[in-house]
């Protein structure tokens, strides 16, 4: 029987970017990120709402959820999907652009912070760059603060936490991804030499939208892995 998956989008994304997948005959759930303000309390909710046991697919901020999701369940996690993310602390160029990014959402310019962001979220912007506005807006001032807020916010190194979970892990990142770098990518693998990784030509900080096809292709051959693992009966942290 196939597992449901669950879906988390990257901030200020909803579902629609990851409309472009075909992930097979699945149940798909996707997570909400917007209410709370920590990685923690995100994780939680979307525990609340998942299924008893999934896979989960993170893109972004909803891979650091998804990551912190398997270390607080790993027996309901069956299978981990980080997609062009970055699962260390927040570092000093980030806290300076989010706190900047923060306070001018607070004055009523988030159009501007995202028209900001825009260019390094897809090789693509002008074809692309309309859906992430349009995400953007439906997001909204509120979400995307308590969203800044988490990843500003984020202290622990959860790469660590990746080496401790015993399901299957999939790494995958446009090899263009100016926001998590390909570099950042291959370190994560460091911890656990068993991950997929896979990079994809063409793609930036999106790729479920600037190469959907070919993470769908890979992201299908990984899913019909985790369907052979033993399941998590008697696991215990």
């Amino acid at each position: 029987m196939s597992l449901p998956i669950v879906l988390l989008p990257g901030s200020l994304c909803d579902d629609r970017v990851f409309a472009a997948l075909d992930l097979g005959e699945h149940s798909i759930v996707h997570a909400d990120l917007t209410s709370r303000d920590s990685i923690g309390g995100m994780a939680q909710d979307v525990l609340a709402d998942a299924p008893e046991r999934f896979i989960a697919i993170g893109l972004s901020l909803g891979a650091i959820v998804a990551a912190e999701i398997a270390g607080l369940a790993p027996e309901r996690v069956a299978g981990l999907a980080l997609l062009d993310t970055n699962l260390a602390p927040v570092d000093p160029a980030q806290v300076e652009r989010r706190e900047r990014w923060q306070s001018d959402v607070r004055a009523g310019l988030l159009p501007v912070v995202v028209e900001e962001m825009v260019p390094s979220l897809s090789v693509d912007p002008i074809t692309h760059g309309p859906l992430v506005v349009d995400m953007a807006m439906a997001i909204g001032p509120k979400a995307f603060l308590n969203q800044n807020h988490a990843l500003l916010h984020r202290t622990r190194d959860r790469r660590r936490e990746l080496s401790r979970f015993p399901g299957p892990v999939f790494v995958g990142f446009g090899f263009a991804d100016a926001v998590c770098p390909p570099a950042l990518h291959a370190e994560l693998v460091a911890y656990r030499s068993d991950a997929e990784l896979v990079g994809f030509d063409g793609a930036g900080h999106l790729v479920t939208l600037d190469q959907p096809e070919a993470l769908s292709s890979a992201l299908r051959g990984w899913i019909t892995t985790v369907h052979t693992q033993p399941t998590m009966e008697g696991y215990s942290t």
